[in-house]
């Protein structure tokens, strides 16, 4: 087993840890000499993150029930362009607004010198993967990453190639961001050039968007089935009738909740019925989406319920850090009782798992953090460590399995502890959200893994304080619709060569 390298010749990660030694010769695991998540605490320095002074806009969280109907508000230091030509002009033709939010990257990433070379000590399939997925997302570097200025007038049916993937993407809540993201995130090149998407919503709410955007010189092609789409454009099923609905952008209505849920219904069905490589999904409104129909708290229960999934993992994954929670959408107040031995280790097997057929990686290293403060203190702020987590994650890693902890959430994170692992499993919601946001917000992604289908969404709620305002970054949709591109390539390859095992050991009896 090859043991990971620090960061710099000589010097070690300041990480409060529990991970066990491994011997580089034998592979053998000894736990007898690991310090304990408290002792490593108290020595460890906590580094400050620094952030990317050119950080761009933050989509935010949808304003509470109680709010419905309130006026809207534009955002603090943010204010309305009043000459959206100007913006046309810049972001369509050059890519401008793109090439700003890769130099960000670049900024944050220059913080961070040492990432690249842990990317480098991935197994070969992952880097490859990797590689493809940084060739796709690089378009603007060979000049591909200008956005499509369409006039295009009649759509020309044509026939699907074979890696070209039909990539759905509900609607969401129409008075938020979800139409707006999703315009601005699929008027890229590039990305028309590797998957056909069909949007699951409404050509009349659509085109009231793209007149308030000044996207009118970009035309969709309408489609009453997904037997009608074109291969050569971006198409839209309208799911609901609509005639005599407008967009009220910044207002909670429940006409947005019903339309929201029409489009989700309609997606998923076509999802299950294999039309679909994949499915995206817009923010909606957990309040006013509520029916007799849906009565879930998101859409990761739901799905779960349409594709008959005893249980699913709700792994937030971006460039630099995965994310996976052990309860969910669970009320605070009963996180606790459902912290279980045999829960933690469902997550672990299906974070495991997704990390070997989605993501590309043979052998995953995951991190689990602690329920307590300080991961418990040996017993004084808490007996789940030692009474649940602690004898899981030993039994595991004698399986030959690589999860450590538990680790302290707070040091953990504030040393970037996360950097020396593959994905993140953290024990309640706010937990693993909250760093999360505070790391990847931009690019980040909502990744429902141990599905037979794909779904993805941007890690941004229905922000209807700058909803109708073209203030929305659409980083976090673009990259939602990446990810379930590579997710799909990645469980095809995955899939064939398992088969393809199975075949030669079949030969060999």
């Amino acid at each position: 087993m090859e043991q990971r390298q620090p960061d710099e010749p000589g010097q070690q990660h300041n990480i409060p840890s529990t991970e066990p030694v491994v011997d580089a010769q034998s592979g053998t695991i000894d736990v007898s000499d690991s310090q304990t998540p408290a002792q490593q605490l108290g020595e460890q320095p906590v580094k400050n993150r620094q952030e990317n002074p050119q950080r761009n806009h933050r989509n935010g969280d949808p304003k509470p029930a109680n709010e419905v109907n309130a006026p809207v508000e534009e955002r603090p230091n943010r204010q309305v362009p009043n000459q959206r030509e100007n913006r046309q002009q810049n972001d369509r033709n050059t890519g401008q607004r793109e090439s700003s939010q890769r130099e960000n990257r670049q900024q944050t990433n220059g913080q961070r010198p040492n990432e690249a070379r842990q990317r480098d000590n991935r197994p070969d399939r992952e880097r490859a993967n990797a590689g493809a997925a940084n060739q796709t997302r690089d378009f603007i570097a060979d000049g591909e990453g200008t956005r499509d200025s369409g006039n295009v007038t009649t759509p020309e049916p044509s026939g699907r190639s074979d890696d070209r993937l039909v990539i759905g993407i509900s609607l969401g809540d129409y008075n938020g961001i979800g139409p707006e993201v999703i315009l601005k995130a699929l008027q890229y090149n590039r990305l028309q050039k590797i998957c056909t998407p069909v949007i699951y919503g409404s050509m009349r709410i659509l085109n009231r968007y793209r007149n308030l955007l000044n996207m009118k010189d970009w035309n969709l092609n309408g489609a009453q089935s997904i037997g009608q789409i074109s291969h050569k454009l971006t198409n839209v099923i309208t799911c609901w009738p609509d005639q005599n609905q407008d967009i009220q952008p910044g207002r909670v209505t429940p006409e947005a909740g019903q339309a929201a849920f029409a489009c989700l219904q309609r997606a998923v069905d076509d999802l299950k019925d294999g039309k679909l490589d994949a499915l995206v999904t817009a923010p909606i409104n957990k309040y006013n989406i509520q029916s007799e129909e849906f009565k879930f708290p998101g859409h990761t229960e739901y799905l779960a319920q349409e594709f008959g999934v005893q249980d699913n993992l709700m792994f937030m994954v971006s460039e630099t850090l995965r994310v996976g929670v052990v309860t969910g959408h669970v009320p605070l107040g009963r996180v606790r009782q459902n912290v279980t031995r045999d829960r933690i280790l469902q997550k672990l097997s299906l974070m495991t798992q997704s990390l070997k057929q989605d993501f590309g990686i043979e052998k995953p290293k995951i991190a689990v953090l602690g329920l307590n403060p300080h991961a418990g203190e040996e017993g004084l702020l808490g007996n789940e460590e030692q009474d649940i987590i602690k004898p899981l994650l030993t039994e595991l890693r004698n399986k030959g399995q690589l999860v450590f902890g538990p680790y302290p959430a707070d040091g953990f994170f504030g040393t970037r502890g996360y950097r020396n692992f593959d994905a993140v499993l953290a024990m309640y919601h706010d937990q693993g959200l909250i760093p999360f946001k505070s790391i990847a917000f931009e690019e980040g992604v909502n990744f429902t893994a141990g599905m037979p289908a794909i779904r993805t969404s941007p890690d941004h709620g229905t922000a209807y304080d700058i909803a109708g305002k073209d203030l929305a970054d659409e980083t976090s949709m673009l990259q939602a619709i990446y990810t379930a591109i590579d997710v799909a390539r990645n469980r095809k390859e995955f899939l064939e060569l398992e088969a393809g095992a199975l075949k030669k050991q079949s030969v060999e009896k």
